[in-house]
């Protein structure tokens, strides 16, 4: 795996990150109680020679008793 391809690979993590976030941020000004969290694997080559990561996010979402 060549240092440009993990920082590819790296920066499109990053942004997929950033775009949970926004979503959670979005849900959260909608009145939601909203936790999010990540787990992050390392990176794997594929037998085509495609590099991939996984990232499982959970989302836990809160009602408060009336």
């Amino acid at each position: 795996m060549s240092t440009n391809d993990q920082s590819e690979l790296d920066q499109d993590v990053a942004e997929v990150r950033r775009r949970v976030e926004a979503l959670a941020n979005d849900m959260r000004g909608l009145g939601m109680e909203l936790r999010v969290s990540s787990e992050e694997y390392g990176s794997d080559r594929d037998f085509d020679g495609t590099i991939t990561r996984t990232i499982t996010f959970s989302f836990k979402i809160a009602q408060q008793e009336d």
